[in-house]
């Protein structure tokens, strides 16, 4: 998964914490809300050079789906503009959605 190292070292080094309030989740949700915006986003950049569609690019968008409002109708626009034929139309429209993307997460 595009986020499993760093999560899991965040998630046993908050696991030793033992204040109370909830946010040693929201710090490992954020975190994790920051990795799949920076991989797509990187994706984004590279998606005229090379195919970026798979399995971490599904997982990153299964991520935001679920965790940003209109989310989901944004990870379809994302795979629709990764499907373009002409390379500067895919990514231009893939870095204007991952640009949708953070401004929903509140980044």
């Amino acid at each position: 998964m595009f986020t499993i190292c760093s999560c899991m070292d965040m998630k046993s080094k908050l696991g030793n914490v033992s204040f109370g309030g909830n946010w040693s989740e929201d710090i490992l949700v954020s975190d994790r809300m920051d990795a799949a915006l920076d991989f797509l986003d990187c994706a984004a950049r590279e998606c005229s050079d090379r195919d970026v569609r798979g399995e971490e690019m599904d997982a990153a968008l299964a991520y935001v789906a679920e965790n940003i409002e209109k989310g989901a109708m944004l990870a379809t626009a994302l795979r629709h503009a990764l499907e373009q034929a002409e390379p500067w139309q895919r990514q231009n429209g893939a870095l204007h959605v991952v640009g949708m993307l953070r401004r929903m997460s509140g980044d």
